[in-house]
């Protein structure tokens, strides 16, 4: 007979560091939103999969299995971003209907780091950094990092998704979410960022403020 080796892990006990206090969401810090297409939202997050979308799209690859995620955009708001923000990942919507009832709030996120191109010293240390973790494929990085003069690399860990998505419409009428704000990325006050989790049904206990 084998032996099984099992590891407990005590949540709420914080020792400061994200991998290691994963899952663990620390408001500590400041919390965002951040908004990601769905072409690329379903393949980066799977486990946030909408219920009208089909699973056939999730490949069983490495960004998909990593709680490392890499996610590539040119909103230079991002720049703000902190090691230990926490994020609400936001899909957009799809376009089959108003933005109102087709883009939710799908997952919570905390940031590990934040690269701009000058970060990178060439295409093959942006590729070595970027391929494993991202939903890119290798000739749309080269593209991103030969043809664009700002990008901006975020890498975070993927704490939660939420079991219960939270429309547009909810996120303005109960969480208190400006719909004149630009939602491609927008600053949260952490009661709003409470709200999200709650509303969303994730466990308490992996909220730390």
């Amino acid at each position: 007979m084998g032996s099984t080796l099992v590891l407990l892990k005590e949540i709420g006990a914080l020792e400061g560091e994200i991998e290691k206090d994963y899952p663990v969401i620390s408001l500590n810090r400041r919390q965002y939103l951040l908004a990601i297409y769905p072409g690329y939202h379903t393949r980066l997050f799977p486990d946030s999969i909408l219920n009208n979308e089909s699973t056939s799209i999730v490949d069983d690859v490495s960004h998909t299995n990593s709680i490392e995620k890499i996610y590539i955009c040119k909103m230079p708001r991002v720049q703000s971003l902190r090691v230990g923000d926490a994020l609400v990942i936001y899909r957009t919507g799809d376009g089959k209907g108003p933005a109102k009832y087709r883009s939710v709030a799908t997952s919570l996120c905390m940031v590990e780091d934040v690269k701009t191109k000058v970060n990178f010293t060439n295409l093959q240390d942006f590729l070595s950094y970027c391929k494993a973790r991202s939903v890119f494929s290798e000739e749309e990085l080269t593209e991103y990092y030969t043809q664009w003069s700002h990008m901006y690399v975020i890498k975070m860990t993927y704490n939660a998704a939420l079991k219960n998505r939270i429309i547009r419409k909810r996120l303005i009428e109960e969480v208190g979410l400006s719909e004149s704000e630009y939602w491609g990325f927008m600053e949260l006050r952490a009661s709003q960022f409470l709200n999200i989790s709650r509303l969303g049904d994730v466990d308490d206990s992996l909220i730390f403020h």
